[in-house]
C-alpha cells in the first residue's frame, strides 16, 4: 500500500503542477489581450517588495527611466523558430533614481562561432518602456554554479547572482518588453502558442487518471488480499 500511496501522491502532485502551467498560461494569454486597456504605470515610491511584484504579475505597467548599457547580458540558450540565440537583459533605472528593473528586450539571433556576441544597439537617454511584468519565482536548473566573476553570458536568470551588479536589481522582477514596440533587430514572442493551455490540460487530466487508476488497483489488491485470508 505505501508503493501506491506514493505513486497517487507522485501522480497528484504531477498533476497539480500541470495546471498550475495551464493557469500560468492562460494568465499570459488574458494579460497581453487586456494589457493594451489597463497599463500601469510604475513609479517607484518607496521599495518594490515580493508582495508588490506579485500583484503585478503579468501586468502591462510603463516604466520611465534609462537604461544601464553597461550592465546588460545575454541570456544563453533561447531558441527561435529553430534558430540558436540570446535573449538582451538589461537593467532599467527608474526617475526616482533608486529603483532597477530588469528588462527582456528581446531574442537575438546568435553566431556559428559560441564566443562571437551580437553588438547591441541601446539608447542610453530618459525613455518610456512598456511591457508586461512578470514575477520570476524560482531560478532555472544550472549544471554548475555561475562564474563569481561578472559575465556578460548567463545560462539562467539568478537574481542572487545579479545582485553584485553595482545598481542592485528589484528582486524577482522582469519586464517582458512589448512587443509592439520598434523591435530595433528584437524578436519578442512572449504569448502563448495555440494548443498550450489545453495541452497542459491534457496532461493534468491524464496524471489524475493515473492517481485514480493506482487508487482502484490498491483497492482491488487490498480487497483480493482479505478474500484469501478469509
Amino acid at each position: 500500500m505505501l508503493v501506491v500511496a506514493l505513486l497517487v501522491f507522485g501522480c497528484l502532485k504531477l498533476g497539480m503542477w500541470q495546471l498550475h502551467k495551464a493557469e500560468q498560461k492562460q494568465a499570459i494569454t488574458l494579460a497581453l489581450a487586456d494589457g493594451k486597456l489597463n497599463v500601469v504605470e510604475l513609479a517607484a515610491q518607496g521599495k518594490l517588495d515580493e508582495e508588490s511584484i506579485e500583484a503585478l504579475h503579468t501586468r502591462t505597467v510603463k516604466l520611465t527611466g534609462r537604461y544601464l548599457v553597461e550592465q546588460s547580458f545575454f541570456l544563453d540558450n533561447q531558441v527561435e523558430q529553430g534558430q540558436a540565440g540570446f535573449h538582451v537583459l538589461t537593467p532599467f533605472l527608474l526617475n526616482d533614481q533608486h529603483t532597477v528593473i530588469l528588462v527582456n528586450r528581446g531574442w537575438v539571433a546568435g553566431f556559428t562561432d559560441h564566443q562571437q556576441l551580437p553588438v547591441i544597439a541601446t539608447n542610453p537617454a530618459e525613455q518610456t518602456v512598456t511591457g508586461m511584468l512578470w514575477h520570476q519565482k524560482k531560478t532555472g536548473f544550472q549544471l554548475s554554479k555561475p562564474d563569481a566573476t561578472w559575465s556578460k553570458v548567463q545560462q539562467v536568470i539568478d537574481f542572487e547572482y545579479l545582485q553584485q551588479l553595482p545598481k542592485p536589481l528589484v528582486p524577482h522582477a522582469i519586464l517582458k518588453l512589448d512587443p509592439a514596440v520598434a523591435q530595433d533587430g528584437f524578436v519578442r514572442h512572449w504569448d502563448v502558442p495555440a494548443g498550450q493551455v489545453e495541452k497542459h490540460l491534457s496532461y493534468a487530466y491524464q496524471w489524475f487518471g493515473f492517481a485514480l487508476a493506482s487508487i482502484l488497483i490498491g483497492v482491488y489488491q487490498m480487497l483480493e488480499k482479505r478474500q484469501e485470508k478469509d
